[in-house]
């Protein structure tokens, strides 16, 4: 319900938006506007409150649904009638005849705009009204209350798990566990087991509670479930009884008294004793902090462990404490839990074939998921292998659709999340199963969707990162890397999660996703269409034209690519849309007809072989992001320079180039300049640039490296930057272009710098810079001596005769944080020496086709915090110094766990 409160605040941020405010009132239709606004205000008073009561009421479902279906007509009635008057505006001031014209097109306009609305201002009288015809008039006079909570603990109670006696896949973790219970500090240590709904949090703990050792070290022992709706005195008087044994006298003395004298009870009684209390799915900090001041710390050792899904909640309760979060189970986990579940291993641990095929691609849909594995186990035991075929064809559709006690648990995360986060995390259905989405584009298309909201001093990307980590640390998102500066690069969502994101999307009119048939068109009301093909040539696109359509996202396997008239139709087909993504569809160019979708904030095109942009696509003047990935050199045209809501200005695979001298300086926002060529066009426009926060530019000669010289002293916004050479300029005179670059320590921001081309001496280096790559820079003089000072670099990557010298030192205290080291073609490198103390926190080191190096660093035995080493393409002489079995340098790296050596010759 949530996502009706979304489309009802972002219709009242279009209507406050002072463009279309200017427009609506010149035309004519402002009063009218106005009122829908009042009516809008009004209703999202009612609309949290009916959040947490349409659960259990089909009437106030019915009524929300109302609300949605009225708040997409008003949004429909004002994109449709700016979009004509746009339109008429940009053909028809022509000659007198067709100025006449549009002055009479616009009056029509006028008038089907002002019908509409009466409509919509009748459908908002009579959705009014119903809320007394239905019964539903309380809604808004006060927080309702939530079964969710209820409904979960029940369920909790009859889980599957809930007295879970089998026991797989964590084995390790439990004896983790057990070690951080009953040894390590004295001091009270809140323990924190993490992870989504399933992970089987519950069933690891309860078999650590019930461990002997762990048993036979504390005095005193309580589980307390918490759930998210709780009563503090509840929840303590429950811990009284646990802890303590108590006579009925004493049992109603208890009954009687408020929080704080439970807290002090409990406090005073456990004061001089050892005790491990459990606190089970806690979801929000005030319930930590309404019973922490009951649990003592007296330095005797004693523990406090939760489980919860949400890692905010865990590092609250101890910040000291690192929280242990729990990972999916591999496959032969997963099929040892469904045999466990099914019963069908006979004593001999074999069972029938027919079931194991089954069985197998039944536990492959589950994907490590503890909780789905148990409950399809147990529906399935003691069935017929029909049975387990017709289970096999509906698993998807039944954690989605039916009664499975999966939906409950899975939908629960969802309905617990905030409502501005519900969009968020819906919209993730829009990509293909198992796809790996980066973090930046995910945010760009929430920002463009309009689910983001500026807050005080932190733009819409810095709050976008905020709503992608708190999906994470709720495990609704999985974070599959990190940046080097430790923010969030990429994620994916669990199947399961997505299945639950595409049911709610589907059954809120939010979101549809279509396969190759294309068969089924979207919901009359769908906004968004996302579709997933394996060939771009069975797009039937024309059956899914809607005019209600804002959003539209295209995934294409293969290299082939749609037919003209079809690519034409898509870019003219759906006049409203503000996000289009499309993936392998078009070829050399972008129709003209782009320049249409006046509405359009988002323009994605990937896998092309684009060479030019049209001239029209200036006409997108609420663009936001533009993103262009192509086979080719693409042709930028100057009118680029009117889209003055541009924020993110993207190429990929080669280079853009800016044709002429375009105003880039009007575009105020810009904060990505990505791989576009340097030329006449940087001066006096680059330095103006002041909210670059990434620009990657490239050079094909050495005639503009002044201009640019001139505008990085004005870039302090810079949190990334690449200036390289282009293929043609490394075979020419001018690979030497980068003799004297300017100082950079005043890029105070500036985390990530990559330098490609000849340096005489190294630059000054901005204090905070978090990841370094130096490519061809053909560095006479040792780089380590300064780079070695940087106290925050993590990453450093040394490529391709970036430093021609035979000798390299790491000394002792440097590089204090780096974590990867990167040795790429060092052609001329001999001896690499590392003193004791060097690198002291350095994870990870490969060493690729250094050929003239003969061994590695003595020093390399002292670096104990090494977790990994790969060697690529090196020579054999090196190969026979670190084999296990004599070779003279594997002493130096006996203590790393993971070795990999790879194609050495």
């Amino acid at each position: 319900m949530a996502i009706v409160e979304s489309v009802v605040e972002l219709l009242l941020q279009k209507i406050a938006d002072p463009i279309i405010r200017e427009a609506i009132f010149l035309h004519g239709v402002g009063d009218q506007v106005e009122w829908l606004e009042a009516e809008f205000k009004r209703m999202q008073c009612f609309l949290e409150d009916a959040d947490a009561k349409q659960e259990g009421d089909r009437r106030v479902k019915g009524w929300v649904g109302n609300v949605r279906d009225v708040a997409y007509d008003a949004e429909d009635v004002i994109d449709t009638f700016l979009f004509k008057v746009v339109t008429l505006r940009r053909t028809g001031f022509v000659g007198c005849i067709k100025r006449y014209a549009c002055i009479f097109n616009e009056l029509i306009a006028r008038h089907q705009v002002g019908s509409k609305i009466e409509r919509i201002k009748s459908k908002i009288r009579k959705i009014s009204e119903s809320r007394s015809t239905y019964g539903i008039e309380n809604i808004g006079q006060g927080a309702g209350t939530s079964s969710a909570g209820r409904s979960h603990q029940e369920w909790r109670l009859t889980s599957p798990l809930s007295q879970e006696t089998d026991f797989v896949g964590f084995e390790k973790e439990l004896e983790m566990l057990v070690s951080q219970l009953t040894e390590g500090e004295l001091r009270r240590c809140v323990v924190s087991v993490v992870g989504m709904g399933g992970l089987g949090k519950t069933t690891l703990v309860k078999k650590l509670y019930n461990a002997d050792t762990v048993k036979k070290h504390f005095h005193i022992h309580a589980w307390i479930s918490v759930s998210q709706e709780y009563s503090a005195r509840d929840l303590l008087q429950t811990i009284t009884k646990r802890c303590m044994v108590l006579s009925k006298e004493q049992l109603k003395l208890v009954e009687k008294m408020d929080v704080l004298e439970l807290r002090d009870k409990i406090s005073q009684y456990l004061n001089d004793k050892r005790y491990l209390v459990v606190l089970d799915d806690i979801w929000k900090r005030e319930a930590w902090d309404a019973l922490k001041y009951a649990f003592p710390d007296v330095n005797n050792g004693s523990r406090v462990v939760l489980t919860t899904r949400i890692k905010d909640v865990a590092l609250y309760a101890d910040p000291r404490s690192c929280p242990h979060e729990l990972r999916f189970l591999t496959n032969e986990e997963s099929w040892d839990l469904f045999c466990q579940k099914t019963l069908i291993l006979g004593q001999d641990g074999g069972c029938q074939q027919d079931l194991e095929k089954l069985g197998r691609e039944i536990v492959e849909k589950c994907h490590g998921l503890p909780l789905a594995i148990a409950v399809v186990g147990g529906l399935l035991s003691g069935k017929e292998p029909r049975e387990w075929e017709n289970v096999r064809k509906s698993i998807r559709w039944q954690f989605v659709q039916g009664e499975v006690q999966i939906s409950s648990i899975l939908s629960l995360s969802y309905k617990d999340l905030p409502y501005y986060l519900k969009p968020c995390f819906l919209y993730l259905g829009n990509f293909p199963e198992d796809y790996e989405f980066k973090a930046k584009e995910l945010i760009r298309l929430w920002a463009a969707e309009g689910f983001l909201k500026e807050r005080e001093r932190l733009t819409l990307e810095e709050v976008g990162e905020d709503y992608l980590m708190q999906l994470v640390h709720r495990s609704m998102v999985q974070l599959t890397r990190r940046s080097s500066s430790r923010g969030i690069k990429s994620c994916r969502i669990h199947d399961l999660l997505r299945d639950l994101s595409l049911s709610e999307a589907k059954e809120s009119k939010f979101l549809e996703v279509q396969g190759d048939n294309g068969n089924a068109p979207p919901a009359s009301r769908a906004r968004r269409l996302a579709i997933h093909l394996n060939d771009p040539r069975k797009l039937k696109i024309k059956q899914l034209s809607t005019p209600h359509l804002r959003s539209m996202l295209i995934y294409t396997q293969g290299d082939t690519y749609l037919q003209e008239e079809r690519r034409k139709f898509l870019f003219q087909g759906f006049k409203l849309l503000r996000v289009l993504y499309t993936d392998g569809v078009q070829k050399s160019e972008l129709p003209k007809q782009i320049g249409e979708l006046i509405h359009l904030r988002y323009l994605g095109c990937t896998k092309t072989r684009i060479k030019t942009l049209p001239s029209s696509i200036g006409n997108l003047i609420n663009l936001q992001t533009l993103f262009v990935e192509s086979s080719n050199k693409i042709g930028v045209p100057e009118t680029i320079g009117k889209m003055h809501q541009l924020r993110h200005l993207q190429f990929t695979l080669r280079r853009g180039v800016i044709g002429g001298h375009p105003r880039l300086d009007l575009i105020s926002n810009l904060q990505t300049l990505s791989r576009v060529s340097a030329g006449k066009w940087m001066e006096g426009c680059l330095g103006k640039l002041t909210n670059l926060r990434k620009l990657k530019i490239l050079f094909e000669t050495g005639a503009d490296v002044e201009l640019f010289y001139e505008a990085i002293v004005n870039l302090n916004c810079l949190h990334h930057l690449s200036v390289l050479m282009s293929v043609e300029a490394r075979d020419n005179e001018d690979r030497y272009l980068f003799l004297s670059l300017p100082n950079l320590s005043h890029l105070l921001k500036l985390s990530k710098l990559h330098l490609g081309g000849k340096l005489e001496t190294l630059p000054e280096f901005p204090t905070n810079l978090t990841k370094l790559t130096l490519e061809e820079s053909w560095l006479v003089e040792d780089p380590m001596a300064t780079l070695e000072k940087l106290k925050n670099l993590r990453i450093l990557r040394l490529s391709s005769d970036s430093y021609i010298r035979k000798e390299m030192t790491c000394s002792a205290q440097g590089f204090p944080r780096l974590e990867s080291l990167y040795l790429y073609k060092l052609d001329e490198l001999e001896e690499w020496r590392v003193d004791e103390g060097a690198m002291p926190s350095l994870l990870h080191l490969q060493i690729y086709a250094c050929n003239q190096l003969k061994k590695l660093p003595e020093g390399l035995q002292h670096v104990t915090t090494l977790k990994k080493l790969e060697l690529w393409f090196m020579p054999y002489e090196f190969k026979a110094r670190v084999r296990e079995d004599g070779g003279e340098d594997w002493y130096k790296i006996r203590h790393i766990p993971s070795i990999d050596i790879h194609d050495i010759y």
